[in-house]
């Protein structure tokens, strides 16, 4: 019965992350872009790729100069990375992960974290599982990553897995198997930026709700830590 329950959590739970990535992206993220054009990011991250429109803009803003990591399925990431290389662009860096029930880009995120002893992230475009169980520690670990004076940026801060045409309920009934209504009901991108971001004095709002820059102050606390 157990082996039956853990088989069936699995499927579900890969089914409506694999969804969770459709959410609302048949173009480029325009607000994304037009901020970014103001910046002088050189490295930029994309958490939650899909179809690669974002991606594509901010290759564009780039102009093979630094480089673009992009984070998602590994089928979709190498996807999109094939269709930027089509396209002439190289400064590709793609970080897929699989479709198991307990992976996700957070563990991508940890193998950079190996490898980096220093942040080195300008830039991170957070638009990917949308829920609390996963992009809470995604925000942790972006921290780790993003430069000081760099920016996070957050998409679909109302969103909710009710109101979602991809995941909810009604249309995709498993939901119910998985969140409460509590969490249905909740915006639980919103709860990752007025509990963890907004709350966090190492970052000023830029854009309400969405872009946050990371001050200086997080680099002068952790020299004065050691």
């Amino acid at each position: 019965m157990l082996n039956r329950l853990l088989r069936m959590i699995d499927y579900y739970f890969r089914k409506l992350t694999s969804r969770s990535t459709t959410l609302y992206l048949k173009e480029a993220n325009k607000e994304t872009i037009e901020f970014i054009k103001t910046t002088n990011s050189r490295v930029i991250a994309e958490i939650g790729t899909y179809k690669g429109h974002t991606a594509m803009k901010i290759a564009e803003y780039l102009k093979g100069q630094g480089e673009l990591h992009l984070f998602d399925f590994e089928d979709l990431v190498l996807e999109v990375k094939q269709k930027l290389n089509g396209a002439g662009i190289f400064n590709v860096i793609a970080h897929g992960n699989s479709r198991k029930t307990m992976d996700s880009y957070n563990w991508s995120l940890m193998k950079l974290l190996q490898v980096r002893r220093e942040p080195f992230f300008d830039y991170v475009f957070i638009d990917g599982a949308h829920v609390w169980a996963i992009d809470a520690l995604t925000f942790f670990l972006v921290d780790r990553l993003l430069k000081p004076g760099g920016y996070i940026d957050f998409d679909d801060y109302d969103w909710t897995l009710r109101n979602s045409p991809s995941v909810n309920p009604i249309s995709y009934p498993p939901t119910k198997k998985m969140f409460t209504r509590e969490q249905m009901e909740t915006r639980q991108v919103a709860l990752i930026i007025d509990l963890l971001v907004k709350r966090d004095p190492s970052y000023t709002e830029v854009i309400k709700n969405k872009i946050f820059r990371k001050t200086a102050r997080y680099a002068h606390s952790e020299a004065t830590a050691k």
